[in-house]
């Protein structure tokens, strides 16, 4: 166990670098408290905080995202946004985490071009970030025609059909796709001897695009969670498949016993999908196409190489399966997409997620609190959400109620800790309930605006213990969250919890006042 903290406090770290860590809340937390003790001084007319004053204000803009990313508006290249949403395919080739970063082709090439898009920028200049959002390759189009994204990358082949869906960019691969059998087969080195043989392929495959009318295959269409690159790994003695060069190129030194063989006389031409409408945004990913040229590709595919290694079987883990470190990794972009657009911090959000699910969405459609963050419906649509099942609209909401939470208790008299408290607390019991708890402990000569050893004290007599313990937790991954920022080995404590711990502790770290 001593051996394995330091590997995940490093995993967690390269998220943290990869991603950044938002300072938004500290920022907005201390810019409140500081209005809120200017406030103290100047008489003015009380406004006591509602729901209805967080539904106004998403209503409004005031959490929207349009001065963030692309939104309805082309990209402007004198004030462009500061973030760009890159829908891509989650694959063992495109686009797959390993221990907690991700890797693969396309990455390396949008990594690329996101460098290219800040060579002007200068110091002064806020960059602009890709936010990556991995979906499912056949939900990169209807995803980017649903206005989730800004951008749409997975090796997607160049066709007219595609073209009345979307804007495309300038192919940057010509590709060919060709025969490949065990080692040691009877070789296929002509395109027509094909003719007779079955070929083993995925659910989906573009395969069927490629064989020509003249050549007569049967093509045998593996089980459901199949991919290319998983029956390249497993092929048999009388087994063939038809695959990507590119993709056979990548994995040559992981399935050393793969045969290539006849390919298709028709190269295929992979390009990027944008959305119709934003003819300065196709421009911009076409002039860094043609500024990279052939070699882009080819960069990608020794890149992404040496993060194919022995264990790298061509399987590709849906979100509910990956690891508690690539989770993070996965949900990470969207918490940082969401927590920007609400000024709070995406690690306070990854925290809740973490407590309230371990990162597995729990979608109710019968009512309760549903989704990653365990959202109550109700308070969703007072927050401005329509739909809470989904991922990024869930929490969204709660990033909305945590800040109408942060608003409400924003005072010169609470503590920057006791206020993080009270929002946590609130989020699990309902603001309603924390404030007669604050009653209470006015009434009984304790501190209201103090948790730690007054309104808890209260807490613990009125509710029981399950509340602190939920503070205590949340307040412990999240320090953890913080700590790792700052390269420092509190990921430990995260463990603990996600053990199991009972141990009742403050809410960060520090033993509560009894």
């Amino acid at each position: 166990m001593s051996q394995a903290k330091p590997l995940i406090f490093l995993n967690f770290l390269a998220i943290l670098l990869l991603l950044g860590s938002a300072p938004g809340y500290a920022a907005s937390h201390t810019k409140a408290h500081a209005k809120a003790t200017k406030a103290a001084k100047t008489p003015a007319k009380a406004k006591d905080a509602s729901v209805a004053d967080a539904t106004d204000a998403a209503a409004n803009g005031v959490a929207d995202d349009a001065d963030t990313t692309l939104g309805d508006a082309d990209f402007n290249p004198s004030d462009p946004p500061r973030q760009i949403r890159v829908l891509v395919a989650l694959g063992a080739s495109t686009f797959f985490f390993q221990h907690g970063r991700p890797h693969g082709v396309e990455y390396s090439m949008l990594q690329e071009f996101e460098t290219w898009l800040n060579r002007s920028r200068g110091k002064n200049g806020t960059p602009i970030k890709f936010t990556y959002l991995p979906v499912d390759a056949g939900e990169l189009l209807p995803q980017l025609r649903a206005g989730k994204g800004d951008l749409a990358a997975g090796l997607i082949p160049a066709s007219a059909g595609l073209n009345q869906l979307a804007a495309t960019s300038t192919p940057y691969l010509k590709d060919t796709w060709c025969v490949v059998q065990p080692k040691g087969a009877a070789s296929l080195s002509d395109w027509s001897a094909l003719s007779g043989h079955a070929l083993m392929q995925p659910p989906a495959s573009y395969a069927r695009r490629v064989v020509t009318p003249d050549v007569k295959v049967q093509l045998q269409e593996a089980g459901i969670g199949t991919t290319a690159e998983s029956i390249l790994g497993e092929l048999k003695d009388d087994q063939a498949t038809l695959a990507s060069r590119y993709i056979t190129k990548l994995w040559s030194k992981r399935f050393a016993q793969m045969q290539v063989d006849a390919c298709a006389p028709d190269a295929v031409e992979y390009v990027w999908a944008m959305p119709q409408d934003k003819p300065v945004w196709q421009t911009q990913v076409n002039q860094f196409l043609a500024a990279k040229g052939d070699g882009l590709a080819n960069r990608a595919l020794a890149g992404t190489q040496r993060y194919i290694t022995k264990d790298s079987d061509g399987h590709v883990s849906s979100p509910e399966q990956l690891s508690s470190m690539d989770k993070l990794g996965f949900f990470a972009p969207m918490f940082q997409l969401v927590a920007t657009a609400n000024n709070m911090d995406w690690l306070l959000l990854a925290a809740i997620g973490q407590k309230e699910t371990s990162l597995n969405p729990v979608v109710r459609t019968k009512g309760g609190p549903t989704g990653l963050m365990q959202i109550n419906p109700l308070t969703a649509r007072k927050m401005g959400v329509t739909n809470p099942h989904d991922n990024q609209q869930n929490v969204t909401a709660a990033a909305r109620y945590l800040g109408y939470l942060r608003d409400m208790f924003t005072s010169p008299s609470i503590r920057p800790d006791d206020q993080m408290a009270f929002m946590i607390a609130a989020y699990n019991a309902g603001e309603g309930r924390i404030q007669q708890l604050r009653k209470k402990a006015a009434a009984q000569g304790l501190d209201p605006d103090k948790w730690n050893g007054n309104v808890e004290k209260v807490a613990r007599q009125s509710v029981g213990t399950h509340l602190l313990a939920y503070v205590n937790s949340v307040g412990r991954i999240y320090s953890s969250y913080q700590s790792a920022s700052k390269v420092a080995s509190a990921p430990e404590v995260a463990e603990r919890d996600e053990m199991g711990s009972k141990e009742t502790t403050g809410a960060w770290g520090a033993k509560p006042k009894r």
